[in-house]
């Protein structure tokens, strides 16, 4: 089993015995347990299952397991407080030992530059646009292990870095200036447009050696098996562009509607935010 079916697999255990020694089982307690679990489930499906198997020579099934490894999975594990469950595990002395040296006597904090939310958005999208890069995706997938030690976890861990400064889990709250969480999510958006479009418009043939269909497969009429073999391969890379291009949707809208619904809960309507943007707006020179 590669590290991602390891951790699902671990991640999941710890959740289960972090619930059974909780003292509370409250709604919000269930929910977010029943959370914790789906992530991890959805971490196993897209990185040590037969689907995931299946992406080493399917570029749209890859693109897939992409989106759920660096967007989904961050997203249900932040915003289940899994990590923070896992506590509970722990004796009570011991677990009372760890926050307080946690939060009180920890002497080593990271730095200003890794705890700015522009930083995590410039990792999380070199990160993507990197691992689609011709050479690199082809270096990546023609070793495996390159794709289970390095691809996936860094998949992983990006996504975790970019949706801490966007998703929180309740009851705590997100400091995060709204500003900085709206640049981060137009941002990324607008990053994944462009790679998809890149993919699929602005080109005219597969970009990867390595998802070049098996030799052998039956040719189109009218055209050679080379010929063949590339068209197919052109039409999956345009098939997973369009997953990357659709599936943004399913984190991103969401991502922007608790956006707006917080400056709803700051100013009390969108349009008084909108009013006060334009009262500080430097008036112009007669």
């Amino acid at each position: 089993m590669n590290p991602s079916g390891v951790i699902a697999v671990v991640g999941a255990l710890v959740t289960l015995a972090s619930w059974w020694r909780r003292p509370s089982r409250s709604t919000r307690v269930l929910w977010q347990g029943a959370l914790a679990l789906g992530s991890f489930g959805a971490l196993w499906f897209a990185g040590a299952s037969a689907f995931a198997r299946e992406g080493m020579s399917s570029l749209p099934v890859h693109m897939v397991s992409h989106i759920i490894v660096m967007f989904l999975v961050p997203i249900g594990l932040i915003y289940s407080g899994a990590a923070r469950s896992f506590w509970w595990v722990l004796p009570v002395v011991a677990r009372r030992r760890l926050l307080r040296w946690w939060y009180l006597n920890r002497r080593w904090h990271a730095p200003r530059v890794l705890a700015h939310p522009l930083t995590a958005a410039v990792v999380l999208n070199a990160v993507m646009v990197l691992a689609h890069s011709p050479r690199v995706f082809d270096a990546i997938m023609e070793h495996g292990w390159s794709m289970d030690w390095i691809m996936e976890p860094t998949f992983l861990l990006s996504g975790l870095y970019f949706f801490h400064f966007l998703v929180t889990s309740p009851p705590r709250a997100n400091r995060v200036r709204l500003r900085w969480q709206l640049a981060m999510v137009v941002v990324t958006m607008a990053e994944m447009v462009v790679l998809a479009m890149a993919m699929s418009i602005f080109t005219q043939h597969s970009w990867y050696s390595v998802m070049d269909p098996i030799p052998g497969m039956p040719a189109m009429p009218g055209m050679g098996m080379h010929a063949a073999t590339l068209a197919q391969a052109f039409s999956d890379q345009q098939l997973a562009a369009a997953i990357l291009w659709i599936c943004g949707d399913f984190w991103a809208v969401p991502c922007l509607v608790v956006i707006v619904r917080r400056v709803i809960a700051r100013e009390g309507s969108l349009f008084a935010a909108l009013d006060r943007s334009v009262d500080h707006q430097p008036s112009g020179v007669a």
